[in-house]
């Protein structure tokens, strides 16, 4: 089986697997979503560990479960303490636990690598963890369950417009951005003009959702999370060809590892909520 029909296959089962979960499993503050969030953290966070090592040849004090303490710091803020700063309480202990271990690992090695385990750990305690978290955000808005299935129909659209737009017409028009020279103009353009159309599509028709966003905001919404999308994607090659390596993994069919189907996600998720919190 070919690498393209493994990533039709995978985002054919995987994308109304999600939007299903957001629309049938929203009980107590959206925990599936939490859950699903907090795994993701766990594994992606695996992932780039690896690919840090490959690069800087230092093993980071960082377990990987512990990024998922970051999605449910903010599952458990939204839903249940709003009172306190659940998720920034949790992230500095967590920075001051990691840094106080290069205490005891830093004379092993003369302390030769204390400032890239230390970077490499303040790294891991954003991404994906971190960012991940404004993805639980969303559930804290009005109609939660249709700005999360925006948000995703967003990323996702984007992701295939440009590589259809990109196929057709990117042939003559690509290596203009040297971190990833397979994208083209065309398929940056093409990607970027669908996703504003989806966006506005999606806040005319959708009921409910046209009262809270008007045709401009719309249109500046589909622009900024395509335009942050893809700047998720270039982040994470720039990762992959420090580490010299072709994915981040090989969990998911077709695309590699998870990271590489999350790059998006987690680069465009704050844009997208402070759009809204904005709107």
């Amino acid at each position: 089986m070919s690498s393209l029909v493994q990533r039709i296959l995978t985002t054919v089962i995987a994308v109304p697997a999600l939007f299903s979960l957001i629309f049938f499993l929203p009980h107590y503050g959206f925990l599936a979503l939490a859950l699903l969030a907090m795994l993701t953290a766990g594994l992606a966070t695996m992932e780039l560990k690896a690919l840090y090592f490959k690069a800087e040849g230092a093993r980071i004090n960082f377990p990987s479960w512990m990024a998922a303490l970051l999605p449910f710091a903010q599952w458990l803020e939204i839903a249940y303490l709003p009172q306190l700063p659940l998720l920034e309480l949790t992230l500095v202990v967590m920075a001051l636990t990691i840094y106080t271990t290069e205490l005891s690992s830093g004379p092993k090695d003369g302390y030769d690598k204390t400032f890239s385990r230390i970077g490499g750990a303040s790294l891991l305690l954003i991404y994906p963890g971190l960012l991940l978290t404004f993805i639980m955000r969303l559930t804290a808005l009005p109609l939660a369950s249709a700005f999360l299935l925006l948000f995703f129909l967003l990323v996702f659209g984007n992701d295939v417009f440009a590589f259809l737009f990109g196929m057709s017409l990117g042939k003559n028009n690509k290596g203009i951005i040297k971190v990833s020279p397979n994208k083209s103009i065309a398929g940056f353009v093409g990607g970027t003009l669908s996703t504003i159309a989806l966006a506005l599509a999606f806040c005319l028709f959708y009921p409910g959702v046209k009262a809270l966003v008007s045709i401009p905001q719309a249109l500046l919404l589909g622009l900024l999370t395509s335009v942050s999308a893809n700047i998720g994607d270039l982040i994470e090659s720039a990762f992959k060809r420090a580490a010299k390596a072709k994915d981040s993994g090989n969990l998911i069919p077709g695309r590699g590892g998870l990271l590489d189907s999350i790059d998006s996600l987690l680069a465009s998720a704050p844009v997208y909520w402070l759009m809204l919190a904005l709107f």
